[in-house]
């Protein structure tokens, strides 16, 4: 299996936080500032592989990230979400589901918020993701 999010260099690199069953990821390919995912440390591709105890798990790391993304970059709201299976613009067959911040005139558009065609990502360089990782963990 050759998952990103179960690879112990992406954990290294993008993870901000960590709670006893998810990791909180800066996103490589943030639309917005601040744009994390939160993963379940399981390997699971679909939200309904996860027990009652691993589902309300991941909604209370949601709910805490948002409230930390809240107080320190002050979005004007949040887009949330995930998808699943590749109809739905699954392209990491990991659940991971986006928090990502909103601001005005932030240009994302609303029917596009968490799937873009692979030629449209652009991703950071460790250079770039390093920064910007370590800033997001000094909030955690």
């Amino acid at each position: 299996m050759s998952c990103p999010f179960c690879n112990p260099e992406t954990i290294a690199k993008q993870k901000i936080f960590e709670t006893e069953n998810e990791y909180v990821f800066y996103n490589l390919s943030p639309k917005t500032k601040g744009q994390c995912l939160v993963v379940p440390k399981r390997h699971v591709e679909g939200v309904r592989e996860l027990d009652a105890e691993e589902s309300a798990s991941l909604m209370r790391t949601v709910g805490f990230v948002s409230e930390k993304l809240d107080g320190y970059l002050h979005p004007a709201g949040f887009n949330y979400g995930f998808n699943e299976g590749s109809i739905a613009g699954q392209t990491v067959f990991h659940l991971h589901f986006h928090i990502m911040p909103r601001y005005v005139g932030d240009g994302v558009e609303v029917s596009h918020i968490f799937h873009r065609k692979p030629e449209d990502k652009i991703f950071m360089t460790d250079e770039e993701m390093r920064p910007l990782a370590e800033e997001f963990r000094a909030i955690f």
